[in-house]
Formats: structure tokens, C-alpha cells, sequence
């Protein structure tokens, strides 16, 4: 059985580490919905991505399966740093875009969101995540968002929360 995912945050130092990127832990298991295949994701912003590389790989450079790669598919470019710990995957995402505008921060607020308002979603999307769908896409589904599912979870982190529980109720 993994660590708690907080353990391993602490064991590795890793908010102190990257304490100058901004760092956010987001991803499943702060919310609740980790499978099997999950990971520990880290959200980070810097200005200058040789720093964010220079300290990474300074930090955590020799550890297990390590790498780090430039993401220019995304809507901003990101340098993303992996490696393996404590049982985990670790992936340490970077761009410069401040970190709690990043995508994924902000998938996982509205995502934090929903499952507060209605916490049973947790375990059908746990549900679906197992049967292999990404953590977006399986919110949309429950939810019955349609198009792209990352565009359609940012759609939502506007509303209300009364609003956010009618799309709860409308979708079951």
C-alpha cells in the first residue's frame, strides 16, 4: 500500500524545495479520488524555466525513473519534471503562467468544489477512473458536459454554487 500522499510531500521536502515556484499539490489525492494509478502532482509558475530545471534536477535529480521534458502542446508551454518515490509517481508541473491560473489548478478547484457540494460524486468518478478515464473527462461525464472535457470544467468555475448543485441534481 502507498503513503499517504502528504507523507511523501513532507518525506521529500518538496513544497520547501520549490517554495520559489509557488508550488500547489493538486490532482486526486488531495480530493479524494485517487485509484491505484494515481499520482502526486504538483503545480509550480516560473519566470525562468533554467531555474526551475536547475533546481529540480538538483533536488531530485538521481532519484528513480527522473526526467524532465518541455510540453509545447499545451496552451501555454510547461517543463514538466517526473520521477518515482515512496511508491509514487511524482510529476512537478511548470509553466509561467502564475501557478492558480494554470489549468490544472483550476480544474482542481472546481473539481474540489463539486465534491464538497456533493461528496457521493466521489465515488462514481472513482468508478471511472478505474475503468481507465482521466479525472476531467470523468467529471464531464458524470456531469454530462459536452465538447472537450478540460474547456468544460473551466466553464463551471464561474457559477455559483446553488448553480453548481442544480447541474448536480440535473445530472443525477
Amino acid at each position: 500500500m502507498k503513503p499517504f500522499y502528504l507523507d511523501v510531500v513532507a518525506k521529500l521536502d518538496l513544497l520547501r524545495v520549490l517554495s520559489e515556484f509557488d508550488p500547489i499539490v493538486i490532482g486526486t489525492p488531495p480530493l479524494g479520488i485517487a485509484t491505484a494509478a494515481s499520482d502526486i502532482d504538483i503545480a509550480c509558475s516560473a519566470p525562468d524555466f533554467g531555474r526551475f530545471d536547475h533546481t529540480v534536477r538538483r533536488a531530485y535529480g538521481s532519484m528513480n525513473s527522473f526526467s524532465i521534458r518541455t510540453a509545447d502542446h499545451l496552451p501555454a508551454p510547461a517543463t514538466i519534471a517526473s520521477f518515482f518515490a515512496c511508491g509514487w509517481d511524482i510529476e512537478i508541473f511548470c509553466q509561467k503562467t502564475a501557478t492558480e491560473n494554470q489549468w490544472g489548478v483550476r480544474h482542481f478547484r472546481v473539481e474540489k468544489r463539486l465534491l464538497a457540494l456533493r461528496p457521493t460524486l466521489r465515488e462514481r468518478i472513482v468508478g471511472l477512473k478505474q475503468d481507465g478515464l482521466k479525472t476531467e473527462p470523468a467529471f464531464a461525464r458524470v456531469l454530462g458536459l459536452t465538447g472537450d472535457p478540460y474547456a468544460a470544467i473551466l466553464h463551471l468555475e464561474d457559477l455559483s454554487d446553488a448553480q453548481l448543485v442544480d447541474l448536480l441534481d440535473a445530472a443525477g
